[in-house]
Order: C-alpha cells, then structure tokens, then sequence
C-alpha cells in the first residue's frame, strides 16, 4: 500500500499558522483504520510518500536576518540558515513526527514493513543541496539508509504509479533547474514575509500615538500573515485590500495600503528579480508587475498584454492545466502507470483522464490525482468577488495505492476532510 500526501509545509513557526498535530493523529488513526480493514489480508507494505513541500525552508522569517537568500551561490553561509530553520521546523513540529513515529511502530507490531519516501518540491528544495539537512531530515522521518538527494519524481511499477510534486510546470516556481531557486521563492521572502513584519513596525507607531489598539493591530499582523495561504498566489493583493476595508481607522488603512505598496517596489528592485525582466517583451515580470498592484486601473493595451499572458500562465480549467501534464507524462502513455499523482496547487482532484484497451480484451483506467494540501486555504468568495472576501478553512488530503493483492477489486482510496 502506498500512501501519498503532500504540501503540508510544516514551518519554524516564524510566519504564519503551521499545521498543528491533530491532524497527524487523525491521519495516522485513518491510515490504521484503512490497514485493519482490507480484505482479505493486510498490505504487503505500508509506503508513506511524502510529496513535496513537507519542511517549508522559504516560509521563514530568518531570512530577513541574514543576506543570504536562496538564489545565492551554494555555500556555508546558505547551508547555515537553511540548517537554522530546518532545526526550527523540526522542533516546532515534534508532536507531529512523534505520531508519523507511532505509525512506524504500530506498523512493526502488526509486522508490515513502513517505508518512508520524501520526495522534494518548491519550498524544501533547498535540503538537498546539503547533506547535513538530508540526515537531519532522515533522522526526523526515522527513515533508513543513503543519505543521497531526495528525489524529485516517483514511481513504482508494482503499483502503476507515477508521483511528482508538481512544481515543474509552474513558471513562477520552476525556471527549468530543481537544484535552483525561482520567482517564487523570491515572492515569499522579499515580499510575502517582508510585508506583515512592515505593517506591524508601521500599526506601532499608530499605537504609540494612542489612535489605534494593539488589540486592532496584532488582529491585522495576524490576517496579513496568512497571504502566503491565498491560491493562486495573484490574488494576495485582493486579501490586502479585503483585510484594509476591515478596519474603521483611516489611517489604519492607509498603512496597510502604502506598506503594500512599498514592499512590492522593492520586490522589483531586488536583483534577481530584475535579471527576470525581458527587455521590450511581455514576460513573467510584466505581468507581475501589474497583478501585484492594488489599483485595478489599466488601460486597454496593458489589458490585452496581461490576458495573453495569464492565458498562458494560468488556465482557468479546474485543474490548472495539471491533468494535462498528466496525461503527457512518459510511464502514462507507455500504459507503464495508471495513476498520477501531483500536489503543489493545494486543490484536492481527482480527474478520469483516459481509459485505454489492453490486449487481453479489459481496460486500462488512467486517473490523476492532486493531492492538496494539509494548511489553511483561503478562498475567494465566487457571487460577490468585487468586495474582496474570502472564507477559510482547514483542509487534509491524503490517497492511498493497491497492489491487486491487497485490497480484492480496488485500488485505490481517498481521504478528503475539510474542517471550517
């Protein structure tokens, strides 16, 4: 039995909520629950397949303490922040390792080999540049064996399975280089951690002055914060402007909007941003540049520019294109697998993409799966957007795989919870 889920991007807890142990315990009481009640015999096997995103290096605060940043050439200084805040994830997520922990044992007690996989994505593609993050990784996971890269795809001919974060085909997160950093590690640092730490600073002075509560206050850091949750990552400034017309003090308000504001300037002037920018062509960039801004004013030929590139970059299909990928992948059109599966979008799925015939006159179905995110996911309200609101909830996703021999006619199960 294989096990997948992924984007559960445990933090240091420096921004932002980090995904809090209940959720290991209900996972790990589902996956025993599964395990007793497949018929006819147990599984072979239990396989946890971490999908990417799991320790969230990028989300930290940390990096606004030092210079170094991702994008920065490999070396000491780069290794010791991304150890610093790996240590930090590690401790401020023990409860949760201890119950992935109680999994590996009961799975002992019932004598099921339990195998852990991590697979790397976006925002924990810097453990592998680092031998000393990958022990420190295995050690958490109490995985066994080499200590040689984490992979970046998955796949497992028994169970016809090909598995991958996902993040190859996001142009804001992939710029054709795993072992590279992108535009979007640049968004969370420069300007996603940078921006609630500004308001905070700004909010205090306004505190200060005896015009606004530090009750109000802490209560906007704390919305700010979660804009890293908000999918697709353009509609953040749509939760800036939500979390502004929240407040009845104007010049409240107006911090929350300049502070924006400034943060997204300096964003394009950070160097490696820059070196993104194409010269006299409609790019990434541009586009960015207008999807960030606050103002909704634009004239018609910007118009026509950005909706050729968000035509490009982000389809509107359910899927965002992924199911596409899927279908493309080589161990699916070989009939080698069966199933895909992705994370990354954070948008649970399930998708019949084709059914093929086989020679021995059955068929073959092949189905992609994203296996969404186990964080707090903000979305925008569909019946009355112009307002700006959005309603969250906590949501955990996980699919599991069988062999033929381990669960008669099925082979596969999910488990979708929304808590809200």
């Amino acid at each position: 039995m294989l096990v997948f889920l992924s984007d559960i991007h445990m933090t240091d807890g420096s921004s932002g909520e980090t995904i809090k142990d209940t959720a290991f315990r209900i996972f790990t009481d589902n996956v025993q629950k599964l395990v007793d009640n497949l018929k006819p015999k147990p599984p072979e096997e239990i396989q946890l397949v971490l999908l990417g995103d799991v320790f969230d290096i990028i989300r930290s605060r940390e990096w606004l303490a030092v210079d170094e940043r991702p994008w920065d050439v490999a070396g000491p200084k780069q290794e010791a922040i991304v150890q610093k805040i790996l240590d930090g994830i590690i401790s401020n997520n023990k409860d949760s390792l201890t119950e992935l922990q109680k999994l590996r044992e009961w799975s002992g007690e019932k004598n099921i080999p339990f195998y852990i996989t991590y697979v790397v994505g976006n925002h924990d593609w810097l453990i592998n540049r680092y031998p000393a993050c990958r022990k420190a990784v295995t050690t958490a996971l109490g995985m066994q064996g080499s200590t040689a890269p984490f992979p970046t795809q998955f796949f497992q001919a028994d169970y016809k399975v090909f598995a991958r974060h996902g993040d190859v085909y996001d142009s804001f997160n992939y710029m054709g280089n795993r072992d590279a950093s992108s535009i979007g590690d640049a968004i969370v640092i420069e300007l996603l951690n940078k921006y609630p730490e500004l308001v905070k600073k700004n909010l205090a002075g306004l505190v200060a002055k005896g015009s606004f509560t530090q009750k109000e206050a802490d209560l906007i850091t704390h919305q700010l914060k979660e804009i890293d949750n908000i999918r697709p990552i353009l509609d953040v400034p749509s939760w800036v402007l939500m979390v502004a017309n929240k407040t009845q003090n104007d010049a409240a308000r107006r911090v929350i909007e300049q502070a924006w504001t400034a943060c997204v300037d300096a964003f394009f002037k950070v160097p490696f941003i820059k070196k993104q920018d194409k010269f006299l062509q409609p790019d990434i960039i541009d586009f960015l540049q207008i999807a960030l801004q606050l103002s909704s004013y634009m004239s018609k030929k910007m118009l026509e520019k950005i909706f050729v590139l968000k035509e490009k970059l982000l389809p509107e299909d359910q899927a965002a294109g992924y199911d596409r990928h899927a279908v493309e992948e080589l161990k699916v059109r070989t009939g080698e697998a069966s199933f895909v599966l992705y994370g990354h979008t954070h948008d649970y799925l399930i998708i019949p993409m084709d059914q093929a015939p086989l020679p021995n006159g059955t068929y073959q179905d092949k189905i992609y799966f994203n296996t969404g995110t186990w964080r707090k996911t903000w979305n925008k309200v569909k019946f009355d957007p112009s307002n700006r609101e959005f309603i969250g909830w906590y949501v955990l996703t996980y699919v599991a795989i069988f062999k033929p021999s381990e669960n008669g006619p099925y082979n596969f199960e999910v488990w979708n919870a929304a808590l809200g």
